[in-house]
């Protein structure tokens, strides 16, 4: 220690030695008086000697540690704090003093020096923690209250205030109770039990007259004595989330309302198919239970769906569509299929089932009277094809009547041959025509393109040649085969054939001289997609399609001929035949003039179905007749002359022969005598043959039945109309030597 020459501080030598805090005594004008061991070794972190003759002020400057703003802080602090005061003064090292300067009772300043640089560090960790945790609870994302034990507010952090309104110090005092609405008040008190509850919901009234809904977290606070003094609680703003819930419930009812009151079957299956529910519109459809659908398979419904929905199914693609016979209430109808995954559930389908029944009997009436307008319009094509063989026999038959003045055996029998080619040349050409007219029905099948083609050409020549237009068609050497149904194809083609003449037609009226042609092609053709194709072409040398008329041919009731020479809907109709065989049909202008409509068309993936092989021709009814032991044959037919000729005939050959005018009467026939053959016609008076044969098969199963019938019957598909009992079929007008050979297999 550095003695002064003041006595008063000698006394006081042995305790500045020992004192453990700096001591360091000054006057009033700062001047060092006195300092002891402790002050001078803190002093000596700083690298410099205390000078004695320098004041306190100075000797911080000095300081390289401290400087000059040291210096001036300490006289700025002398000047301000007017008595006792204490300050930190941090030095090199970390290490920090508190000064503590106070005035003796001699009026000298004294400033104790103490090292509390642990304290510090101490007190600094504590502010950091402190710091964080404030940190944490004004930007947590939840809202903060601190309540006291009366349950008032104490606390709030800036989140809860921003979105219950207000300010901080409105929310400070007032109890938790009073924020929420009155009818959520009783739900809180199990916050404030022995046990930390689960969170309550309530809804907050905002200042502003807006409720918030929220969950509340209360957790006790504790003194240092474990007395609780408050409560800490998180307050979660669930006003949006519980409006989500809402919406998302009311968009839920909606859903299900429309499903439940959509008239389209909803279904929703499994990854293997099976069904896990079902709406009511497709319970009503097929009238089952709700029980039966659970884990069935849908084909139970929809047998064509099987294949269809594993399909659909492998492709993934979102929704993809498909079609099925569906099984109603009371009968077979037929479905549109849409199979999509359902969005959010991985593991499970949506099917919608659409009723089409209805809407494909009505297209197929419409196309079904399309085909018989479509006939209407060829009816002098249909004439010329029915005249011509009807003047070759009357010509022979007359022919053959002055004949037998010569008696000319040959010659007659040449005469007759002829009325019989011409018959069946007449009855090809009936055959086509109810063919032509018949509602499509059964599977489609595959059929060689240039069969339809080569019928369209030559039921439209006739008319093309009497009116002066050329038609050609060279069909390929190999096969075209396409998937659907022949006659719609036909149907398609002599529509396109008909406006060809119509158009040629017209334009004769500007230029009488253009000519007049129709050129249809077949062939293959590759597709703007790259695909395979099957193509038919029909071009003509008419009046073209205006440009602004090419978008509009195919739409229904669009039509640019003479009223009364279309009706719109032929273009519309081709065109979804064509669609359902999954094609397209284009049309443009020629260059040359004239238009080219181009149908394309899926290849078959297997060869055309063969046609059903025309039946042979019988031997001479003689020969026919004579190898036939006698038998008791019923010969039922409305046409008296029919019949008459038909019972002549077998009875030279032998046998016992009855007729009957109608359904009743063959069987009245049938009841008094032993009848071995039973030769019936479909359409007759009094009961059809469609009954006559069914119970003829069931109460006398020994009589074999022949059916000579007037529909047409080339299609196979027709003959699953009759009865499994009929044993022959043939076609009017009969030949006698079918007739005849017929009879023969039969004895």
């Amino acid at each position: 220690m550095h003695q002064t020459e003041d006595p008063s501080l000698a006394a006081l030598a042995d305790a500045f030695v020992a004192f453990r805090e700096g001591v360091l005594v000054l006057d009033a004008d700062d001047a060092i008086l006195a300092f002891n061991p402790a002050f001078e070794q803190a002093w000596d972190l700083l690298g410099v000697p205390l000078v004695r003759s320098l004041t306190f002020a100075e000797n911080l400057e000095a300081a390289a540690a401290l400087g000059r703003a040291a210096a001036e802080a300490w006289l700025a602090h002398r000047r301000t704090a007017g008595g006792d005061a204490s300050f930190l003064v941090p030095m090199p090292g970390g290490v920090v003093f508190r000064v503590a300067e106070y005035v003796t009772a001699g009026g000298r300043r004294q400033v104790n020096c103490r090292d509390v640089t642990a304290e510090r560090q101490q007190e600094l960790a504590l502010v950091e923690k402190e710091y964080r945790y404030r940190l944490l609870v004004e930007t947590i994302t939840e809202g903060v209250i601190v309540l006291d034990r009366d349950r008032r507010v104490v606390f709030a952090n800036p989140r809860f205030v921003s979105w219950y309104g207000g300010s901080d110090m409105a929310l400070l005092g007032r109890a938790l109770a009073d924020l929420v609405r009155p009818d959520g008040r009783a739900a809180l008190a199990p916050l404030f039990g022995a046990a930390v509850p689960p969170p309550v919901e309530a809804a907050l009234t905002c200042p502003d007259g807006q409720e918030r809904f929220v969950l509340i977290s209360a957790t006790p606070l504790k003194g240092a004595s474990g007395v609780r003094s408050g409560h800490f609680a998180i307050i979660t703003d669930v006003t949006e989330l519980r409006r989500a819930a809402e919406r998302l419930r009311q968009s839920e009812a909606r859903f299900r309302g429309i499903i439940e009151n959509t008239p389209f079957g909803i279904l929703t299956l499994d990854t293997e198919g099976r069904v896990r529910t079902v709406n009511p519109a497709f319970l009503a459809i097929t009238g089952a239970d709700d029980a039966a659908f659970a884990g069935a398979d849908p084909a139970d419904w929809l047998p064509d769906a099987r294949p269809t929905l594993a399909e659909l199914m492998s492709r993934d693609a979102g929704a993809a569509t498909g079609e099925s016979r569906l099984r109603r209430a009371a009968d077979l109808g037929h479905a549109r299929l849409v199979l999509s995954r359902m969005e959010g559930a991985a593991d499970a389908w949506l099917l919608i089932v659409e009723d089409v029944t209805e809407a494909r009997q009505m297209e197929e009436t419409l196309r079904h009277t399309a085909k018989l307008a479509l006939l209407g319009e060829m009816s002098a094509s249909l004439a010329h094809e029915i005249s011509q063989p009807l003047n070759v026999i009357r010509l022979a038959a007359e022919s053959a009547l002055l004949s037998l003045d010569d008696g000319d055996a040959a010659a007659i029998r040449a005469k007759f041959e002829t009325i019989g080619a011409q018959s069946d040349r007449l009855r090809e050409t009936i055959d086509y025509m109810q063919a032509f007219s018949r509602r499509d029905a059964g599977a489609r099948k595959s059929f060689d393109t240039a069969a339809a083609v080569g019928a369209a050409v030559a039921l439209m020549t006739p008319q093309c040649s009497s009116l002066g237009i050329a038609i050609g068609f060279d069909p390929p050497a190999e096969p075209l085969a396409v998937i659907g149904h022949q006659r719609q194809l036909e149907q398609v083609l002599v529509n396109l054939l008909r406006n060809a003449v119509d158009a040629i037609v017209e334009r004769r009226t500007l230029d009488r001289e253009r000519p007049g042609r129709i050129d249809v092609g077949l062939g293959t053709a590759t597709g703007r997609d790259r695909r395979a194709w099957v193509e038919v072409a029909v071009a003509d040398t008419g009046t073209g399609v205006r440009d602004a008329d090419l978008p509009h041919l195919f739409e229904p009731f669009f039509t640019r001929k003479t009223e009364g020479l279309g009706t719109g809907l032929g273009l519309s109709i081709s065109l979804g035949l064509i669609t359902a065989m999954g094609g397209r049909i284009e049309a443009e202008n020629r260059p040359e003039g004239g238009c080219r409509f181009r149908i394309l068309l899926p290849p078959a993936d297997r060869p055309p179905e063969p046609a059903a092989p025309p039946a042979p021709l019988a031997p001479p009814p003689a020969a026919a007749t004579g190898e036939m032991p006698p038998m008791t044959i019923l010969v039922a037919d409305d046409e008296p002359l029919a019949t008459q000729e038909i019972q002549a005939f077998l009875e030279r050959g032998g046998h016992r022969v009855f007729t009957a005018a109608s359904g009743r009467a063959a069987r009245q026939a049938l009841e008094t005598e032993h009848v071995d053959i039973l030769v019936t016609d479909l359409s007759m008076p009094d009961g059809d043959g469609f009954q006559l044969i069914a119970e003829t098969s069931a109460e006398y199963p020994h009589v074999a039945i022949v059916v000579v019938t007037g529909q047409p019957l080339r299609d196979r598909e027709a003959l699953a109309e009759l009865e499994s009992g009929v044993d022959a079929v043939l076609r009017k007008p009969v030949s006698l030597r079918e007739l005849a050979a017929t009879l023969r297999g039969l004895a």
